[in-house]
């Protein structure tokens, strides 16, 4: 194969499920400046690649996309693709083995490219597969390291107790809407942060860059800028935003006393790790097995009360997934395992998976959280099986007494093409999450800009703050249900009760779907608001640096 003759381009070495979903976004990202060159390089052959990559829709943007067949851990292969003149190189993990064999792949690659100190000029991000191994990657060699397989189980968790969080994560990811931004305001210095959030009527204010480079997303209203503070902000584009002299919305109260009674008298529901607690325990149903059971059972175990239960259906053999929960149990949760749930195994031929026999003798109706994990060889054949496994549920689920129908039909379901969450949505199941989309995504905008990286990482670690939908009385239990609200109004009402910042809120449309609007327009406008209406926040629960 001839050699690649470029400089400038985009390499990305490896192919995956997510590879032609993180070229649309890269494409997207390019398309203002005409487009980008692309190469993609992978052991498969070239006419293998070819066939996967362009047997499905792609939308490129006029940008390119060259491939070539070759191992990444050898030299003269990554000079076929001129990885040396690159702009940006891409590292994909292997999603064909566990996460650790992924990752020693990665560290094979990071020396080759160590050694000839590649890309010379450009960037180098690398996707690690298990996040115990971030620090390792980061100190290899020098890399933007991105762990997001972590991402797309937590929102898995976090949907079961409230659906859409997947879709609005999704929004605030792509280059199709607003992108985060960060900049520094040489006006702000010495105001609050909750002065600051008032000042930016075109943006939604979601934390600070500290001096040093730290990533600090809603530092609580109190806090007091820097100089070197870099304000983060999700908005339309850079030159899309600006700030005020005066804020666009404000009370002249002081409201500080009167925010911590109300937060001293409200005991938070929150874990140490943010997520939503469940008082008691729960019956958790896994249809599927993937590399995402680990992490699932690891997220899961913060959210489900002691003594829960999690039953796992699949056709993998038994005794395969009991060993291999045991080493995921010890990459997860070393020295400790999966102790709060009870793992039980329900196993079925390959070839009646999606038998309404099968899965009616399951009974999904007793069972508190429901989630279809992607199974089979192949994009389409895993979104194949979890269709027809859904369309038998939802008819079993149809047929039941009433008197059984105690939980709605509402499971979490992973997919990895566009064309199943319309398939979906003509069967009223909405509480999906594009795998491989949120992979993309993520990468794709570390990519572009280096700063995101440290965005995403602390708005997933759950460590300070989580990410909520919630409804007005959920959010704020002694206030009575407006008939109209401003999207200004409610994050200020927010602000007296808690270190809560407002990115989104919904909104339910005619046909009865539910649309999520980040960054309204008009912020100060009221508009007519339901019980049925949610909030999308961002919650501090802990105080910064505090071990409490």
């Amino acid at each position: 194969l001839m050699k690649v003759v470029e400089g400038g381009h985009c390499v990305i070495l490896g192919y995956t499920d997510c590879t032609r979903c993180l070229i649309e976004e890269l494409a997207k990202a390019k398309e203002s400046n005409g487009g980008g060159t692309f190469v993609i390089l992978s052991p498969r052959s070239k006419e293998e690649l070819e066939h996967m990559f362009f047997s499905g829709e792609t939308d490129l943007k006029g940008s390119r996309v060259i491939i070539r067949s070759g191992n990444p851990v050898y030299l003269r292969d990554l000079e076929k693709v001129s990885v040396q003149s690159a702009s940006q190189v891409v590292v994909l993990a292997d999603s064909e083995c566990s996460p650790e064999e992924a990752d020693a792949k990665t560290v094979r690659t990071l020396l080759t490219l160590k050694g000839q100190n590649w890309p010379s000029k450009g960037r180098l991000i690398v996707q690690c597969a298990n996040p115990a191994n971030r620090h390792l990657l980061e100190k290899l060699y020098r890399a933007d390291v991105v762990v997001v397989g972590n991402i797309v189980t937590k929102l898995m968790a976090q949907s079961s107790n409230q659906p859409g969080l997947a879709n609005v994560f999704s929004m605030m990811l792509g280059f199709d809407g607003d992108e985060f931004y960060s900049k520094e305001w040489i006006e702000l210095v010495g105001m609050t942060f909750k002065q600051v959030v008032f000042r930016f009527p075109e943006a939604v204010v979601l934390g600070v860059f500290s001096a040093d480079g730290e990533c600090i997303l809603n530092p609580g209203w109190e806090y007091q800028m820097q100089v070197g503070d870099h304000v983060v902000v999700l908005a339309q584009d850079d030159d899309a935003y600006t700030f005020n002299n005066e804020p666009y919305y404000w009370k002249e109260v002081d409201d500080t006393p009167t925010r911590r009674a109300i937060i001293k008298s409200q005991p938070s529901l929150r874990d140490q790790a943010g997520n939503v607690q469940d008082e008691y325990p729960s019956k958790v149903l896994i249809i599927g097995w993937n590399n995402n059971i680990g992490p699932l059972l690891h997220n899961l175990e913060g959210m489900v009360g002691d003594g829960s239960t999690v039953r796992i259906y699949s056709p993998e053999p038994e005794a395969d997934r009991k060993a291999a929960i045991e080493n995921l149990a010890q990459q997860w949760a070393p020295g400790v395992g999966f102790e709060s749930v009870t793992i039980t195994h329900a196993e079925v031929d390959s070839d009646v998976v999606s038998s309404q026999v099968e899965l009616k003798a399951l009974r999904h109706q007793d069972y508190d959280k429901v989630f279809v994990l992607t199974e089979g060889n192949g994009r389409d054949s895993g979104d194949q099986r979890t269709v027809a496994v859904l369309t038998q549920l939802q008819n079993i689920h149809d047929m039941l007494p009433e008197s059984e129908k105690t939980r709605p039909f509402c499971p979490v379901v992973e997919m990895c093409e566009d064309s199943t969450k319309e398939h979906l949505k003509l069967c009223n199941l909405t509480n999906v999450i594009h795998s491989s989309s949120l992979v993309s995504q993520a990468l794709a905008a570390v990519t572009e800009d280096a700063k995101v990286n440290g965005i995403y990482a602390d708005l997933m670690s759950g460590r300070e703050h989580t990410f909520d939908i919630r409804s007005f009385q959920q959010l704020l239990p002694n206030e009575t249900e407006p008939k109209e609200l401003s999207f200004a109004e409610a994050a200020w009402k927010l602000s007296v009760v808690g270190d809560i910042s407002l990115i989104a809120w919904s909104r339910i449309c005619e046909d009865g779907d539910i649309e999520w609007k980040m960054n309204p327009y008009d912020k100060v406008t009221p508009r007519p608001w339901t019980p049925n209406d949610r909030l999308v926040v961002l919650r501090r629960f802990k105080d910064r640096g505090s071990s409490d």
